[in-house]
């Protein structure tokens, strides 16, 4: 059965799983507990074990690829950048490549320079040959063994906003070869991921209300608050989207 659910985050519960003393009042796990997962617990030791590095600045980048070489347009990709701009433009150092910019080798030399990353594609699972799934950029796919091939350093957070994020190999269900694994593999301590397909409205929904959420107190970001800046970003869903739109977005590491 392990194998059968497990592509169905822990969070979907909150529509059907309800406390039996506590029916009247529908409460449920969504309201008690916030769900974050992990590729394998020695990462998520990892993760927590290494200490954020003291910066006077913080360098943000974001990445996207409305037109790739492989893939139809994406229409939501400038509209959200220009939202996650808006939010950060302030309080990080904010670099946006797009378009002609969002190459492979542009995508993999990012993050030596930036700690935070945005990232909005097209992602391209490959069920029969996982270790090639990719981001589809504008020169070709930046593949799962090429972010296993970098030697990136101290990342803090990662955002894919790219669907199927997570869906990886067929035959082997119960291991953990997908696109977000491998960038929280890689040194990205929290990454947040989807499941399947994202509406562009929802997306746009989601990033704007998570990364408000995203700043602390002192006006910096804080990669230890993306689980509950997720969260709250999905309770805003509850109410216009279907299901499986609300339950889309998963976090894993810190």
């Amino acid at each position: 059965m392990a194998r059968v659910f497990g592509g169905v985050p822990l969070l979907s519960s909150r529509f059907f799983l309800f406390m039996q003393q506590d029916r009247k009042n529908k409460n449920n796990l969504s309201h008690m507990y916030i769900s974050s997962y992990t590729p394998t617990l020695t990462t998520l030791i990892r993760a927590r074990q290494r200490v954020s590095q003291e910066v006077s600045t913080q360098h943000f980048v974001a990445i996207g690829q409305a037109n790739p070489d492989r893939g139809k347009e994406l229409r939501h990709v400038a509209p959200e950048l220009a939202i996650v701009a808006q939010r950060l433009g302030s309080v990080v150092s904010f670099t946006s490549l797009e378009d002609s910019d969002a190459t492979v080798q542009g995508a993999l030399d990012a993050p030596n320079h930036n700690q935070w990353l945005h990232l909005a594609c097209h992602g391209m699972p490959n069920r029969q040959q996982p270790f090639e799934s990719s981001f589809a950029m504008r020169d070709g796919p930046l593949m799962i063994k090429d972010v296993i091939r970098s030697n990136w350093q101290n990342q803090e957070f990662a955002f894919l906003s790219a669907c199927h994020t997570t869906t990886g190999d067929e035959k082997n269900p119960d291991e953990s070869i997908h696109l977000a694994a491998a960038m929280h593999l890689s040194g990205f301590r929290s990454v947040i991921d989807s499941m399947w397909s994202v509406d562009d409205e929802v997306a746009q929904q989601v990033v704007s209300i998570f990364y408000r959420n995203l700043i602390d107190g002192s006006g910096r970001l804080d990669c230890t608050r993306a689980v509950v800046a997720l969260h709250k970003a999905v309770k805003s869903l509850r109410k216009e989207s279907p299901l499986e739109q609300q339950i889309v977005f998963v976090h894993i590491g810190v």
